[in-house]
């Protein structure tokens, strides 16, 4: 067919709503057509859709003109509708000469060619004529449809529908087992119309499973990248194939959703899949994400391995953090810089077994409820976390596989009542030589014990802390400092002192050649180291 439909659309045509006139007071369904009663019932759908926003209508009472071919007249009147062009329509004189109101044919579409051309969506047959009888063939339909929604097509190939057949097909414009040159029916049109409007699943851009993390260990919550028809969307469950049962509950953004097990069922290590389901598969981008529960997950060479769980004292809720010395509240209660945050440490392993230096690679870290746990990453990409309160919360970490890549890894914490105290003590210095320096005659010396002793303390939640860092946290670990058998010069009168602060200071003054230092745990261990006391 030769190509003598002049096409000129814009791609920035606005179809934010749609344009109806002259809806009638009773809006006619496909069961009012007796052409329509055997159709398919897909097709009799979108058809359906397309009566009740007024797009279409049939050719008669009581017919609808499915099989018939479309003509421009109608074609104008379905784009302007579609991509909800202003529509005047008191107008009723064309500038086609060939479009005349008294047409009992075509003079009912002349507000419709007018917005149509206006807009710069459909042109005449040349300047003075539209030809409001002629057929439209389906490559010209796709084209004036694509362009509608913006998309650019190449009409210089051979045959120059090639691409709008192309593009049209891949956005279910174009009907099926047509080609371009055929000429379009309506049935045609009701397809290519009902897939360009913005309500259609067509036209919606596909939805996908933007995050999967638990909650606890009976609760899984699902981020979606949009919101969707909770209706008739369903999330399942599933572990290494078998499906879990579980209780949806959406949230009002219809965009997340918590699952939850089974009163008797708990999330245990292992890898788990959510899966977005009920929608048309054309509206779903990717329709499954996933959780892993547990320690370890293999990547190329490489075994990434974490502790099956943590455990945290309430340091926040319980005021232990108050107690530090040299810290304030802020500081105290930060994941980053308080040494009651434990550390999230991979260790990685080669499948050989060897293993691999990873530092920093912690991207994120996620608490399922930050009231109990608190999380952060610092700027050095290491994941810290914090006991806030007493109860049992998730962590999501995100991390890097080394090769660019990113995993996500649940792992439970239980924030436990009892208090972070000092659970094993040493020094590895036990004897050390302090010079005194003389003011006014007075011999004196100041230095702190931890760092001297090279003290290192681990507290009942396996965190460590060594020398000078336990001049912030003796307190709160409940350690005492004590100074013991003092002994001076006989030959230079009085023994003098030794005083320790709670922050480990020690102080001495006078006459005083050696003592001991003793580190007091609550649970009665103890470290002790000889000083000797010379004069520089």
């Amino acid at each position: 067919m030769k190509k003598s439909f002049t096409l000129i659309a814009t791609a920035a045509v606005a179809f934010s709503m749609l344009a109806s006139t002259a809806l009638a007071e009773n809006v006619k369904t496909t069961s009012d057509y007796k052409d329509l009663t055997s159709i398919d019932a897909g097709l009799k759908s979108k058809i359906d859709t397309l009566l009740s926003k007024g797009i279409f209508e049939g050719v008669s009472s009581d017919t609808f003109g499915i099989s018939q071919n479309m003509t421009r007249a109608q074609f104008a009147k379905v784009a302007s509708l579609v991509f909800g062009l202003k529509v005047d329509t008191s107008i009723q004189t064309s500038s086609f000469t060939d479009v005349l109101a008294t047409d009992p044919a075509n003079g009912w579409a002349i507000p419709y060619i007018e917005a149509a051309k206006k807009a710069g969506l459909i042109d005449g047959m040349t300047d003075t004529t539209f030809a409001p009888g002629d057929k439209v063939t389906v490559g010209q339909l796709d084209t004036v449809l694509l362009k509608g929604l913006g998309h650019k097509v190449n009409t210089s190939a051979s045959p120059w529908y090639a691409d709008a057949v192309k593009q049209a097909t891949e956005l279910s414009i174009h009907p099926l087992d047509k080609k371009g040159d055929s000429d379009a029916t309506r049935a045609d049109l009701a397809v290519g119309a009902y897939a360009s409007l913005p309500s259609s699943p067509t036209q919606q851009s596909p939805v996908s499973v933007s995050t999967v993390q638990a909650s606890g260990d009976q609760t899984v919550q699902v981020t979606l990248d949009k919101e969707v028809d909770t209706s008739k969307a369903t999330l399942s469950l599933s572990k290494n194939g078998t499906d879990i049962p579980v209780t949806t509950t959406w949230s009002s953004d219809k965009k997340s959703a918590s699952l939850a097990l089974s009163s008797d069922t708990k999330l245990s290590t292992g890898t788990y899949t959510v899966t977005l389901g009920g929608l048309d598969s054309s509206s779903i981008l990717t329709a499954s994400g996933t959780l892993t529960v547990g320690t370890t997950a293999a990547t190329g060479d490489l075994r990434f391995t974490l502790p099956e769980s943590y455990e945290l004292s309430n340091v926040i809720d319980s005021g232990i953090a108050e107690s530090t010395t040299g810290l304030s509240k802020t500081e105290a209660e930060d994941p980053t810089i308080s040494k009651f945050a434990k550390e999230i440490v991979f260790t990685v392993n080669k499948a050989s077994g060897e293993e691999v230096s990873a530092p920093g690679i912690i991207q994120s870290i996620t608490s399922s409820n930050p009231s109990i746990v608190k999380a952060a990453v610092s700027s050095e990409h290491k994941g810290y976390i914090l006991g806030n309160k007493v109860g049992t919360a998730t962590i999501n970490i995100v991390y890097s596989t080394l090769d660019g890549n990113f995993k996500q890894v649940t792992i439970p914490v239980h924030v436990k009542s009892d208090y972070s105290v000092a659970e094993s003590i040493k020094a590895r210095d036990s004897a050390f030589i302090q010079y005194v320096t003389v003011t006014n005659g007075v011999y004196s010396a100041q230095f702190n014990a931890f760092e001297k002793m090279d003290m290192i303390v681990t507290d009942n939640y396996g965190s460590e802390y060594e020398g000078a860092e336990l001049s912030t946290y003796n307190t709160a670990l409940g350690i005492v400092v004590i100074p013991q058998d003092i002994v001076g010069d006989p030959n230079s009168g009085a023994v003098g002192t030794v005083m320790i602060d709670p922050n480990g200071t020690v102080h001495v003054n006078g006459n005083v050649t050696k003592f001991t230092i003793t580190a007091i745990t609550s649970k009665g261990t103890q470290v002790s180291a000889d000083v000797t006391v010379l004069k520089q």
